[in-house]
């Protein structure tokens, strides 16, 4: 595939007073139009699928039931929509509604039927810390007596929530007593032969992940994104034209400037494969310079070449039809969409390539992509320095995010003791985060953390009533070994922990030489939707956890800002030059000197 392709009605007061025993999947045949669903049905019960499955997240992660927390969700959205579509206008919000009953039975338009809790049993409410149990996060159904639970500051406050669907006024428990607990029946995986390309699996699936950022995901305050009509357009995706539905999801999410965010899909329905061009680009000075290739790139390119064009297709056209599918903040996109113009090809193919030569001369050359598992190593004009470098009088750089062992720690502590002035090279991802986290500690006797951190208990549905909980994520206070001028260097694509070590070193006013990072800080949340892409499914990652600035200011769609802005130039790139070690060795000479 070239490259230019790649880029490119029964009342619902009536149904809610039905016992949760009545079945309307029983006799579904009865209302089924035709065994065919074409996707105009889809088109026209697109507003009523939109409906149910916002409701449906709701009751997913508040309503207080082990039948609820059993579950399997996504495969219940498929089921329902899949049916809902079947069903007469008049009809389908009734079924639907009638499905999750067999779920949630609880849900009454007359809040007075709702169950009664005994002050003095056990009753169950939700612990919603995070969407799931994963790494750091917790969710759990908790167990008490209700004012017990009532008195925690991590709980629902009122016990029913308030809601409508179809027009009407409804209502469905925050607690239920343990028994009541039990009501109900979970949905389970139903053995068929499901696809993304099917309307009702496709839009289950989205609507999931939708949902699931909807009610947990916590930076909206601070990105200006309209995620309520984001619903909207990821469904309409599933019902438009074949292969875009990729597309028009990554730019759905893109817009939330997340840069943890990953939308994984299985190889079949996937724009972006396993093929690369030998050739590995980064942007400077606002172009496409070439920084890596292997040996399957023609001699006649250099390090430090910049690249025009792909089968005539100038880069800037290229790059501009990516921006806004990157799944990264719009100050960080077109670097990575620059980068990304070397990789994710899907299959093998012969592209031209125009590069221009910092002299001026052009020179077009040909190249195949190349399965990633044979295109060899890619090589630049550099050396690898050692992990600590002498820069003479004294001065010695740390290759600081490369510390992984033990020994790297030891030789690290021991040889900066007799440092005159240091240099923290942080321009890459901590590979061992404890032992960095100590050997900062060394740095400083007061307290120095990363700015705010946060996390947050959802205690209502759409983060109505959220519970924060902070946290002070720093260094341990060691012993003050290393008093003498330091400076850190930063890079573009410093995130993460990345950025957490940089931000402990503006907290201890290390000055930061080098670039803009890409600013996100936090723990991820990790997830899937039927079983996940490798099982034909999706595989998503976001950011569950709110890290700011050290001043408190956002951090996310901004990055961390250095104190001495010094980017890589094309001519560094020629030349094997590292203008940001330069930098950040002159400012601890000057600071030697005084």
């Amino acid at each position: 595939m070239k490259l230019r392709q790649k880029i490119s009605v029964i009342y619902v007061g009536i149904l809610l007073t039905m016992t949760s025993t009545s079945h309307a999947s029983d006799n579904a045949g009865s209302a089924v139009q035709t065994e065919f669903t074409d996707k105009a049905q889809y088109q026209a019960a697109l507003p009523d699928i939109i409906e149910f499955s916002e409701f449906v997240h709701r009751v997913r992660y508040f309503y207080p039931s082990e039948v609820v927390s059993d579950t399997q969700w996504d495969y219940f959205l498929e089921h329902v929509i899949s049916d809902m579509v079947k069903q007469p206008a008049t009809a389908r919000m009734q079924y639907a509604m009638l499905e999750l009953k067999k779920v949630a039975p609880y849900i009454e338009v007359d809040k007075g039927k709702l169950p009664v809790l005994d002050k003095q049993g056990a009753a169950r409410t939700w612990y919603n810390g995070a969407a799931r149990w994963f790494y750091v996060y917790e969710r759990t159904l908790l167990s008490d007596k209700p004012e017990e639970l009532k008195s925690s500051m991590l709980t629902a406050k009122s016990d029913f929530y308030s809601d409508i669907y179809d027009s009407q006024a409804v209502y469905w428990p925050l607690y239920l007593s343990e028994q009541d607990s039990l009501a109900g029946k979970a949905f389970k995986e139903q053995k068929r032969n499901l696809s993304l390309h099917q309307p009702a699996m496709c839009m289950a699936a989205l609507s999931s992940i939708w949902g699931e950022i909807y009610h947990f995901w916590p930076y909206f305050e601070q990105v200006d994104v309209n995620w309520q009509d984001s619903h909207s357009v990821l469904l309409q995706a599933c019902i438009d034209e074949p292969g875009n539905f990729e597309t028009t999801a990554r730019r759905e999410l893109s817009k939330l400037q997340d840069n943890h965010l990953y939308f994984g899909l299985p190889e079949e329905y996937s724009a972006y494969g396993q093929y690369s061009l030998p050739i590995r680009l980064q942007q400077i000075e606002n172009k496409a310079i070439l920084t890596h290739k292997t040996d399957y790139l023609s001699q006649q390119i250099d390090i430090g070449d910049e690249l025009l064009a792909i089968d005539d297709v100038p880069v800037a056209e290229l790059v501009n039809e990516m921006l806004g599918t990157r799944l990264r903040s719009k100050h960080f996109e077109r670097s990575i969409a620059i980068a990304q113009l070397a990789y994710t090809y899907q299959s093998p193919d012969l592209y031209k390539l125009t590069f221009k030569k910092p002299s001026g001369e052009i020179i077009t050359t040909t190249t195949a992509t190349i399965h990633n598992k044979v295109i060899g190593r890619f090589y630049n004009n550099q050396t690898q320095p050692p992990l600590i470098k002498e820069l003479g009088d004294g001065v010695v750089a740390l290759r600081l995010y490369d510390i992984k062992e033990q020994a790297h720690y030891d030789a690290a502590k021991e040889r900066l003791k007799t440092a005159q002035a240091i240099v923290l090279d942080m321009r890459g991802y901590p590979k061992n985060f404890a032992l960095i986290r100590s050997l900062l500690g060394y740095f400083t006797d007061a307290k120095a953390t990363i700015g705010p951190f946060k996390q947050f208990v959802q205690r209502l549905p759409n983060q109505a009533d959220p519970h924060t909980l902070s946290f002070d994520l720093g260094v341990p206070l060691n012993e003050k070994l290393y008093d003498v001028p330091t400076v850190a260097i930063s890079q573009t694509y410093n995130q993460s922990s990345g950025e957490h070590f940089l931000m402990i070193a503006q907290n201890m006013d290390i000055p930061i030489v080098g670039e803009v990072t890409a600013g996100i800080n936090g723990d991820i949340m990790f997830g899937t939707v039927f079983s996940g892409q490798a099982n034909g499914g999706v595989t998503y990652i976001y950011t569950a956890s709110r890290s700011d600035q050290v001043d408190g200011s956002k951090l996310i769609g901004v990055g961390i800002q250095p104190d001495y802005l010094v980017p890589a130039t094309q001519a560094s790139i020629v030349e094997s030059r590292d203008v940001q070690m330069e930098k950040a060795t002159q400012l601890v000479r000057q600071a030697l000197a005084r």
